[in-house]
């Protein structure tokens, strides 16, 4: 089985959304890195993506970006409810396309807290500033996901504020 993601659009939109797929032995796929992903098939009423339930993360997110992509720049009707990925805190599905950013940042901030009281690493703009236990953070959630602060126990207690990457030391 697969989701399924179904585009309604004019015929001519439909000539529009073409090159977003590339043609694989007669097959219309959507690649990412010269793998295929999707799925897509033109009929009357528009396209028809599909792609498998085990999707990775990445390939989600490069399926939500096409989709965001084409609705911004076409005229067309989204119907992803058969393209159900999970679920928020509140138990509101999340699909493909709708609600797809709140999902990312759910699970990030899942993620972090995960890692309360575990080694990390910090990091800001790529560059490491320390590593120790993860004694507290403080999450922004206000249109971009990032830590915006934590306290890491090293050699002492140290604070540290900005845009900030954690990551678990194995």
């Amino acid at each position: 089985m697969s989701h399924i993601v179904r585009i309604t659009c004019a015929p001519e939109t439909q000539l529009a959304l073409q090159p977003y797929f590339f043609s694989q032995d007669g097959v219309h796929v959507f690649r990412v890195f010269g793998v295929s992903i999707a799925e897509a098939s033109f009929n009357e009423d528009g396209i028809e993506i599909t792609f498998p339930f085990e999707s990775p993360m990445e390939e989600l997110e490069a399926l939500h970006r096409l989709l965001v992509r084409m609705d911004t720049h076409h005229e067309i009707t989204i119907d992803d409810t058969q393209a159900v990925i999970g679920y928020l805190g509140d138990g509101s599905t999340v699909t493909v396309y709708r609600q797809f950013k709140r999902w990312v940042d759910f699970l990030s901030a899942a993620r972090v807290r995960s890692m309360e009281g575990v080694v990390v690493e910090v990091r800001t703009n790529g560059v490491k500033l320390t590593e120790g236990v993860l004694r507290s953070y403080e999450l922004v959630e206000d249109g971009d996901f990032y830590v915006s602060a934590c306290t890491i126990e090293a050699d002492g207690l140290e604070h540290f504020e900005g845009e900030l990457t954690l990551t678990a030391v194995m």
